[in-house]
């Protein structure tokens, strides 16, 4: 949805900003310094891996089946009907489901990912990426519930299907929502992009700003504009994280979502700011809510403007703030969405003040490291920009033997997730047989990395002289 102009600001920050200390690699305090520490864990993962697995040569395939990540962030929530882990894999079959008034996120390879309300359930039908680590093909079942889903990626050829009761939503878009009903009865809204909805023999596609509901036999209805509900907060996550989007660095945005309230009560939402200027925004149906922003420091600033996006935007130093949403005049409960991001610049500066964590790895940095080392023949490499992951390629000509690695690394909370996407040895594709092997010894990714604290995000960008770099955000 379109971003609307702020109200005025809150009240300017009179505290000085609090100097950041550095931190070791990953919180590990490697004396090598964070690219150093990182590059030699990453090349030796890879030369054991690939040293080990080197000889399995075989046809080029289309894609690798690739595990998603369970994110929690309330409980109850059951993976198959067992009680889930923060940051667990999901692989084809799996079901997660959530209890009353618990919330979770399923986050993909590729940067991907999808939020899931209370009491819904969905289960992973498949999850493929392309061999250069775009996604090839994610498939949903969801059994109850509501859902929001947003694609990073979505090469040529590319699908992200979301099956619901008697109807399929296949997402040529960005961003789009699935509710199913207790009855049958389905509902999709789009709110970036469009999606086909397919059922009862019809197909129509909806666009952004549209929705569609369907029969319990499948049968679709008109094609409208999305109708107000008080219930649903992805309508809002959806606008918040558009206003908060214009001028801020684009991964480090986080949109959450809350239970509906009233007249009287508060909610309080955390963000983990790696510095600069903190822009913030609520975002609810109607009636009147405020919102309260607070400093590391304790310093509050209150909003004088309650109509719908409420934002804000303090300058300060890294910590944690906390929003504070009240609802003045809510009659009848209403759910809401607040929405943070800053705009901390693309550099490979580190951040550890005891709470917030910032980890970088530049292609200057891995340079610099593999100089220092002596190694040669070796080469890795940032590739590209994404908000939600960090793509690194790897490749080595030890021996005579050429070998490159493409891995993708994305937040799997609490860890820092890593899933292989391609292996070439003297060429030739050999990731199937590489990962196939690897999987039978616990797994299809490389691994959930634990780094000594909370990873909340993960996301590569482009400095202003051209320097790709993977940035990690989070906290202790």
């Amino acid at each position: 949805m379109a971003a609307q102009p702020p109200p005025p600001p809150l009240a300017a920050s009179s505290a000085p900003a609090a100097t950041p200390k550095k931190g070791g690699c990953f919180g590990r305090g490697c004396g090598f310094g964070c690219g150093s520490c990182l590059v030699i864990v990453l090349v030796f993962v890879l030369l054991i891996v690939g040293g080990g697995w080197w000889f399995f040569v075989v046809q080029a395939s289309a894609a690798v089946t690739a595990p998603a990540t369970l994110v929690v962030i309330s409980q109850p929530i059951t993976v198959d009907g067992n009680p889930a882990t923060a940051g667990e894999s999901l692989n084809a079959g799996n079901t997660v489901a959530t209890g009353t008034s618990a919330h979770g996120a399923i986050d993909f390879p590729d940067g991907s990912y999808l939020k899931l309300a209370p009491e819904t359930s969905v289960q992973v039908t498949s999850v493929q990426l392309q061999k250069n680590g775009n996604l090839q093909a994610i498939a949903l079942q969801q059994k109850v519930g509501r859902t929001l889903i947003n694609v990073e990626h979505l090469a040529n050829g590319a699908s992200f299907t979301v099956g619901g009761h008697s109807v399929s939503a296949e997402v040529r878009g960005t961003q789009f929502e699935v509710q199913v009903n207790t009855n049958g009865t389905n509902l999709i809204k789009s709110f970036q992009g469009t999606v086909k909805v397919s059922g009862g023999g019809k197909s129509v596609n909806v666009s952004k700003g549209q929705q569609v509901s369907a029969a319990a036999n499948g049968t679709l209805g008109p094609v409208v504009p999305i109708a107000r509900d008080p219930r649903d907060p992805f309508a809002q996550a959806a606008q918040c994280a558009s206003t908060v989007s214009t001028g801020t660095t684009a991964g480090t945005v986080q949109t959450s979502t809350g239970d509906a309230i009233s007249t009287g009560q508060t909610a309080e939402v955390d963000y983990n700011s790696p510095g600069g200027t903190v822009s913030v925004a609520l975002c609810y149906p109607g009636s009147f809510m405020t919102l309260s922003l607070i400093e590391p420091n304790g310093t509050e600033h209150a909003s004088r403007n309650g109509t719908s996006p409420v934002t804000g935007h303090v300058s300060g130093p890294p910590g944690k703030w906390r929003a504070i949403v009240h609802a003045i005049d809510v009659a009848v409960a209403e759910a809401y969405a607040v929405s943070f991001a800053t705009d901390a610049p693309c550099s490979a500066n580190n951040v550890d003040d005891g709470v917030v964590v910032r980890e970088t790895l530049s292609n200057s940095q891995i340079a610099s490291a593999l100089a220092d080392s002596g190694s040669t023949g070796v080469s890795l490499t940032v590739q590209g920009a994404s908000s939600t992951s960090a793509r690194i390629v790897y490749y080595s000509n030890l021996g005579g033997v050429p070998i490159s690695w493409t891995i993708d690394f994305y937040a799997a909370t609490p860890d820092l997730g890593a899933v292989i996407t391609q292996v070439t040895v003297r060429g030739v594709n050999v990731t199937t047989q590489v990962i196939k092997n690897l999987s039978s010894y616990g797994g299809q990714s490389i691994s959930t990395i634990p780094s000594g604290f909370t990873v909340d995000r993960v996301y590569s960008c482009a400095s202003a002289g051209g320097d790709n770099m993977m940035v990690v955000e989070g906290h202790r």
